[in-house]
Order: C-alpha cells, then sequence, then structure tokens
C-alpha cells in the first residue's frame, strides 16, 4: 500500500481528481455526462498510440513517426477497399491497416539495425515520406465515401444515456480496443523477455546485451508492434470523424509523446508504465477541455500543457537526484 500511494500513477491519478474538481466548481456543466464521455472518446486514440510511443521510449529512444504511420495506414487501407468495392464494417480495415503498420515498423527497424542508425533520426524522414507517400501516391483529398458497415460507427455506444444538452451520447463502442491493447502491453511488458529487454535496454543498452537480451529482435518487435497500434488509432479516429484523411494528426506527434511523458515515462527510458501513460493522456484532455470550459483562449491551453510537461520532467529529475545524494551521503561520512 506504501509502495502505491508514493507512485507516479498515485500522484497522477490525484491530480486528475483536483483538476476535475476545481474545473467543475468553476463550470458544473464540465460534469455533465456527454462531456465526461467525450474526454474519454476523445483520449482512446491518443492512449492507443501513447502505448506503442511508451514501448519506444522505455528502450530509451524516440520515435516521431506513428503520426504518419496512422494516417498512411488508414487512407491508403479506406482507398484501397472502396476500389474493392468493400461494404463491411471495422474489422477488414483493422486488419489491413494492422499489417500494413507492421510493415512499415518492420522497414524502420531494418534500416536502424542494419545501418546502426539512432531510431529518433530515422522516424524524422519517415514522417515526411509516409505523408508523401499518401500525397503523391494515395490522393490529397478527403475522403467522405463510407462504406455502409462505417456509417454511424461514430454514435455506436456500449452504453447510453440522456444528456439535457447534448442529447444521446453514451460511452463508445471502441474503449473495448483500448481494454484489449492495454491488457496486452501491459502483460508483454511485465511478463515477458521481451518487456524485460526494453526496460534493460533504457537503462544501458551495453549491459542488456552483455546480460543476453537480444536487443536487434526487441527493436524490431517494438517499432512493429509502434506501426501496428498507430494503424489501429488511424483507423478509429478517422471512423469517429466520417472521413478519412491524408495528413491525419499531422503535428499532433509530440503531443501524445508529452502525455506519455507526463505519465511517469523516463525520456531517457527504463521506466514508464501503462496505467500512467492512460493517465497523461486523461490529464492533457481534462486540461484541454476544461480550459475551454474556463473561457480560456487556444493559445494559452498550449502555453498551460507546456508548463504541464515542464513541471512533470522536472519534478521527478529532481526528486531522484535528491534520492540519490541522501543514499549515498552516509557512505561518503563513513569514509
Amino acid at each position: 500500500m506504501k509502495k502505491l500511494l508514493n507512485s507516479h500513477e498515485f500522484m497522477m491519478f490525484i491530480i486528475l481528481i483536483a483538476v476535475s474538481i476545481v474545473i467543475g466548481l468553476k463550470n458544473p456543466l464540465f460534469f455533465s455526462a456527454s462531456t465526461i464521455f467525450d474526454i474519454v472518446r476523445g483520449s482512446l486514440v491518443y492512449c492507443i498510440m501513447g502505448l506503442g510511443v511508451l514501448m519506444v521510449l522505455i528502450s530509451g529512444n524516440v520515435d516521431v513517426s506513428f503520426v504518419a504511420i496512422a494516417a498512411m495506414t488508414s487512407y491508403s487501407t479506406h482507398m484501397l477497399l472502396l476500389r474493392l468495392g468493400y461494404t463491411g464494417g471495422m474489422g477488414l480495415y483493422l486488419a489491413i491497416a494492422i499489417l500494413f503498420g507492421l510493415l512499415a515498423g518492420l522497414a524502420m527497424a531494418f534500416i536502424t539495425t542494419q545501418f546502426d542508425l539512432p531510431i529518433f533520426y530515422v522516424s524524422l524522414g519517415y514522417q515526411t515520406l509516409w505523408y508523401g507517400f499518401n500525397l503523391f501516391f494515395i490522393g490529397r483529398a478527403m475522403n467522405f465515401s463510407l462504406p455502409q458497415g462505417l456509417v454511424g460507427y461514430y454514435s455506436r455506444f456500449l452504453i447510453k444515456v440522456k444528456d439535457p444538452v447534448a442529447g444521446e451520447t453514451g460511452l463508445h463502442i471502441s474503449v473495448i480496443y483500448l481494454l484489449i491493447i492495454a491488457i496486452f502491453v501491459w502483460w508483454l511488458l511485465k511478463f515477458t523477455t521481451f518487456g524485460r529487454g526494453l526496460y534493460a535496454m533504457g537503462g544501458n543498452r551495453e549491459v542488456a546485451i552483455r546480460a543476453g537480451f537480444n536487443v536487434r529482435r526487441i527493436t524490431y518487435l517494438m517499432l512493429a508492434l509502434n506501426g501496428a497500434l498507430a494503424a489501429v488509432a488511424g483507423v478509429i479516429q478517422d471512423a469517429y470523424s466520417r472521413s478519412f484523411n491524408p495528413v491525419l494528426f499531422m503535428g499532433q506527434d509530440l503531443d501524445v509523446i508529452a502525455a506519455v511523458v507526463i505519465g511517469g515515462t523516463a525520456i531517457t527510458g527504463g521506466r514508464g508504465s501503462v496505467i500512467g501513460t492512460i493517465l497523461g493522456v486523461l490529464l492533457i484532455q481534462i486540461l484541454n477541455r476544461g480550459l475551454i470550459f474556463l473561457g480560456v483562449s487556444a493559445e494559452w491551453q498550449r502555453m498551460v500543457v507546456g508548463l504541464v510537461l515542464i513541471i512533470f520532467v522536472s519534478v521527478p529529475a529532481v526528486i531522484e537526484r535528491r534520492q540519490k545524494r541522501l543514499k549515498y551521503s552516509p557512505m561518503e561520512k563513513e569514509e
């Protein structure tokens, strides 16, 4: 219990509740059913992408290409299925997009491991590559032609409620995808050699290699999963929007990375959790919507999120440095 109360995740949870109460006291509409379910739905795709980013950051790397992979896989899948006359729902969309995402991730892993390049540098070029691929080879315009199976997907709810302001609203069915993915990633990180290898790589890559971890294989699986999760997020977001966008999520890569870091993942690697990632995304969503309810302009919203990121990166670093100093100070006195 003491370990739980001192954890970053518990602190995040308390901050979430406190921020929500403050905003709700200023504007009671924040606690309406429509707002709560809107925050949950708005968080789902970022949580899914964030779980892929989580694995990359734990390994001590940074990838910014996942947003472009999300756009490329979802848009390419949509245009392909339209030409084939597909009229079904999400199943085939997700299957094909995940395949494309896996291949994109594997291609990136091949480049980074074959030429021993930092993932961050390769991902910078990869981001431009995939957005350019969509615009040049697939299409430049948003496509609003949905197959019959996707019509009305944005309003498919597990639980429906009547809201006096928004009318009928509810908990979107895509929360099931997030639950399955979150449990799967949690299991990978906690109970598999792959997960232990990621943390070991983030702690010290050379030590991980000497300990017997196959860093090359771990990198392939990590980037393949990151691409697959980006693909899932892209398809779900486009289905929400009732249109498929060739430049989906452009410029939002740092927002997702910021949310994962706020959730307790170390940008230098070796630390991070599934629950922390989800809480980090929720905090960003609550702040963004809460500031709207408080009448704060969009420019100030970005500044507030930036300040929160600085605080959540700086405070743990200061605490960790202080703990190390206290740990070694008795030894210095004895000497």
